[in-house]
């Protein structure tokens, strides 16, 4: 016991330090998991407002109503600039939301690959996806191809 006693005499005071530092560094690691949390709660809903506000009056807008028909007479009269930019907006939406899944965020990969697929394969968004596409990020271009091709295949 003596052996005890004599470490605790010669040591208490880098004991104490010791334990200090390492519940500093709980709080700390506690708090960045907090802070990190609130983080994605707020990215969750920034995201989710500019879904809403995308989508939102789509379907109040005549102008847009051909974007969704699944015919290929769709495609009989020439994109209009309005359209366009929607789709482009919509493009650029699906770009964020693939930056997103990747680093682990909302929605997964695989999902978004089903989004794609969906939107993608009506006639008009393909029509501007194909005339587009080169002007866009290589390796989300390449993810939205291989999407598509998983559709085509049937895969």
């Amino acid at each position: 016991m003596s052996g005890v006693s004599s470490w605790v005499e010669g040591n208490w005071f880098n004991a104490v330090q010791t334990a200090g530092v390492i519940g500093s560094l709980l709080l700390t690691a506690a708090a960045a998991r907090r802070e990190a949390k609130a983080r994605e709660i707020e990215n969750l809903l920034t995201i989710s407002n500019h879904h809403r506000e995308l989508w939102g009056g789509v379907h109040q807008r005549v102008e847009l109503k051909r974007i969704f028909r699944e015919d290929a007479q769709a495609l009989t009269a020439s994109v209009t600039m309005d359209e366009e930019e929607f789709l482009n907006l919509v493009m650029a939406h699906f770009q964020t939301s693939w930056r997103i899944a990747k680093v682990g965020g909302i929605i997964t990969v695989k999902e978004l690959a089903a989004d794609v697929r969906g939107f993608f394969s009506l006639p008009l968004p393909r029509a501007v996806w194909e005339k587009t596409k080169g002007y866009r990020n290589r390796k989300f271009v390449r993810f939205v191809e291989r999407a598509l091709s998983k559709s085509d295949t049937g895969i």
